[in-house]
């Protein structure tokens, strides 16, 4: 039952359409039609994204949905941030939610004369001693234009295993071949078990896991997708 009511939350944020989104800001992720979803926390810093606009008139809307600490609804604070490529201007609104029955939203409407490629940064608040964030949505329509999304198999890079195994493996290499290296010289094996919901099946060391991916943070425990056990580095 715990995986089942997991899963329902993970799906719940899968359905749209999903890019991974990048967590480096001079190398922003294409945006794509329609909404775009994903789950951000102040341990794993800020998204961004991009997409052109113009010329014509564009509407961006977002939404936002809180987390929890062990069942207690927790207000966060989530900010979405614009600014064209060159930084010449930059518009911010931040937005709290505290349970997904307070959902956060709020609507940018604008005009562009010329075709600008527009950066989104999506900044949740840095540092503290517990993970706060939650799930959000971006979709853009009007006179608007997206970019490529990336080919290939998003966990082909490297992660700092977090939590869930039986020893700290530090910085794990996945690597395009299906084999894992870890840092402390532990070797293993990824496999992609099912691409609707983004699991994996993951061996280290002889340990065996099954793993969601989630883009922008790493790689979740498919029984908790708020347990990080290999988090994507910036």
């Amino acid at each position: 039952m715990k995986r089942l009511i997991a899963m329902l939350a993970f799906a719940l944020f899968t359905v749209s359409s999903v890019s991974a989104q990048s967590l480096q800001p001079n190398s922003p992720a294409p945006l794509q039609a329609g909404i775009n979803a994903s789950q951000t926390d102040n341990f794993t810093g800020a998204h961004y994204w991009y997409f052109y606009a113009g010329p014509g008139p564009v509407t961006v809307h977002c939404e936002f949905i809180g987390g929890g600490l062990l069942g207690a609804a927790m207000k966060a604070p989530l900010t979405f941030t614009f600014t064209d490529a060159a930084r010449t201007w930059t518009y911010s609104k931040p937005l709290v939610s505290g349970s997904a029955a307070n959902i956060a939203e709020t609507t940018f409407k604008g005009t562009f004369k010329t075709r600008t490629q527009v950066v989104v940064t999506v900044s949740p608040v840095v540092g503290g001693l517990v993970r706060t964030g939650g799930q959000y949505q971006i979709s853009v329509s009007g006179a608007v234009a997206f970019g490529q999304q990336k080919t290939g198999d998003p966990i082909i890079q490297t992660f700092m295993q977090m939590a869930g195994m039986t020893q700290n493996y530090g910085a794990t290499k996945f690597l395009a071949n299906g084999k894992i290296l870890a840092s402390t010289g532990a070797t293993g094996t990824w496999t992609l078990f099912d691409a609707g919901s983004h699991e994996y099946t993951i061996v280290l060391d002889g340990q065996r896991l099954s793993l969601i991916y989630m883009a922008g943070r790493g790689l979740v425990s498919s029984d908790d997708p708020s347990t990080i056990i290999f988090q994507a580095l910036k």
